[in-house]
C-alpha cells in the first residue's frame, strides 16, 4: 500500500502531499503447498481422473459407481459401474471408463450419467488407459496381459506382460507400457501386439506414467522410490518417496508426484532427483492426478474423499512481483517530484497575505516587509521598499 502524509508550507496555506513507500512483496517458498479436502466420494475410492474443465472423477471400489466433484467441491454420483471398479480414465468427449476388477469388464459413463458395459477384459483388470482413437486398454493383473476394447466394444488381447501388471500407460506412438508388480519390471507392447521387457524397476511397482520424451516412471510400493526407464531401456532410481507409493503423475516441468498409501502424503521428485514431501492427504491415498494449474488431487480410500494440494504458482508470483515493482517505481517518481517541489518552496519567503471572500476571490501576494516607525507595508518580492522604509525579514 502507499501511505500519504500531508504537509503544509510555512504559512500553512499551500498543501503538499508527500508519499511514503510501503509496497513490499515477499514471495512464498517454492515448496509452499496447502492441503484441503476438495470433496466427498463413494465408498473406497481407488483411482482418479480429471477433465479439461477441472472436474474430478473417482472409481469407487465398494459402491460400484463413479463420483464427480466440480472445481467448487460439489460432489455427485455420475453413474454406476460393473463390480469393483479400480482404474478410471476419460476420453476427449468427457466419457468416463472404469476397469471393473471382479466383473472383468469396462464400464462407460457418458457426461449425462448413462452407464453401459463397453466390453470384456482379462482376469482382474486394474489399470486402464485410452489412445487417441478412443481404444481402451486394461492391465489384467491375474492373466498377465493387456486387453484392447474398440469404441464399438470389440474386445481382444493385445499382448502379454510380466507378472502382475498393475498400472498402464501409453505413448504418442500407441505403444503400451505396464508396471509389473510381481516381476519388478515394465513391459512394452507395440500396437501390433509385440511384447518385450523394457527395463527393471524397484520393488513392487504399481503406478506408471510417461513424459514427453518417452521416459517411463514407476511408483515402487515395496522400495519407497521411483524408477526411471529411458526409451532405450536404461533403468535408474530417480528419487525416494513417502511410505507405500501406489500411484504416480507428473507436471509439465517434468516433476514427479506420488500418492503414498502408508504415510498419507504426496512426494515430489524433481527431474534432477531431489525428493521432498509436497503435502499431506486424507487416509490411505490410492489415486493421484494433476490439473492445468499444477494442483494435485488424491483419492483417500480410508476417508471416502479427495484431497487437493494447492501448490505455489511461480508464474503468478512473478506477475505479482512485477506489479509491485511497477507500483513502487511510480510511487518513487511521485515522491521525487514532491521533494523537488518542497525544495523550491523552501527558497521562497513566507507568504505575507492571502485574502479570500465568498463569491469573489481577491488575492494579494506579498513577500517583502517594509517598516517605517510603527508603519508596515508589504511589497512584492523583488521590489524596493518606499522611500524612508526599511526592509525587514
Amino acid at each position: 500500500m502507499v501511505g500519504l502524509r500531508r504537509k503544509y508550507s510555512r504559512s500553512g496555506l499551500i498543501p503538499l502531499v508527500i508519499t511514503s513507500l510501503f509496497l513490499i512483496y515477499i514471495p512464498p517458498s517454492a515448496n509452499a503447498a496447502t492441503s484441503t479436502i476438495h470433496g466427498t466420494t463413494g465408498d473406497n475410492p481407488r483411482h482418479i481422473t480429471i477433465d479439461s474443465s477441472g472436474n474430478i472423477y473417482t472409481a469407487n471400489f465398494d459402491s460400484n459407481n463413479v463420483s464427480k466433484i466440480t472445481p467448487a467441491g460439489v460432489s455427485t454420483t455420475l453413474g454406476t459401474t460393473g463390480t469393483r471398479p479400480w482404474g478410471i480414465t476419460i476420453d476427449s468427449s468427457g466419457n468416463i471408463y472404469t476397469a471393473n476388477t471382479i466383473s472383468r469388464n469396462v464400464s462407460k459413463i457418458t457426461p449425462d450419467g448413462v452407464s453401459t458395459i463397453l466390453g470384456t477384459t482379462g482376469t482382474l483388470p486394474i489399470g486402464i488407459t485410452i489412445d487417441s482413437s478412443g481404444n481402451i486398454y486394461t492391465a489384467n493383473y491375474d492373466s498377465n496381459n493387456v486387453s484392447k476394447i474398440t469404441p464399438q466394444g470389440v474386445s481382444t488381447t493385445l499382448g502379454t506382460t510380466g507378472n502382475g501388471p498393475y498400472g498402464i500407460t501409453i505413448d504418442l506412438s500407441g505403444n503400451i507400457y505396464t508396471a509389473n508388480n510381481s516381476s519388478n519390471n515394465v513391459s512394452k507392447i507395440t500396437p501390433q501386439g509385440v511384447s518385450t521387457i523394457l527395463g527393471s524397476t524397484g520393488t513392487g511397482p504399481i503406478g506408471i506414467t510417461i513424459d514427453s520424451s518417452g521416459n517411463i516412471y514407476t511408483a515402487n510400493q515395496g522400495s519407497n522410490n521411483v524408477s526411471k526407464i529411458t526409451p532405450a531401456g536404461v533403468s535408474s532410481i530417480l528419487g525416494t518417496t513417502g511410505a507405500g507409493p501406489v500411484k504416480i503423475t507428473l507436471d509439465s516441468s517434468g516433476n514427479i508426484y506420488t500418492a503414498n498409501l502408508h504415510s498419507n502424503n504426496v512426494s515430489k521428485i524433481t527431474p534432477a532427483g531431489v525428493s521432498s514431501i509436497l503435502g499431506t492427504t486424507g487416509d490411505s491415498p490410492h489415486g493421484i492426478t494433476i490439473d492445468s494449474s499444477g494442483n494435485i488431487y488424491t483419492t483417500n480410500a480410508g476417508d471416502n474423499n479427495v484431497s487437493k494440494i494447492t501448490v505455489f504458482d511461480q508464474a503468478a508470483a512473478n506477475a505479482e512481483a512485477a506489479r509491485v515493482a511497477a507500483a513502487n517505481a511510480e510511487a518513487a517518481r511521485k515522491a521525487k517530484e514532491q521533494k523537488e517541489l518542497m525544495e523550491i518552496l523552501a527558497l521562497i519567503p513566507s507568504i505575507g497575505e492571502l485574502t479570500l471572500s465568498l463569491g469573489e476571490t481577491t488575492q494579494s501576494l506579498y513577500s517583502t516587509k517594509c517598516v517605517k516607525g510603527k508603519t508596515t507595508k508589504y511589497v512584492k518580492y523583488g521590489a524596493k521598499c518606499p522611500k524612508g522604509y526599511v526592509k525587514k525579514k
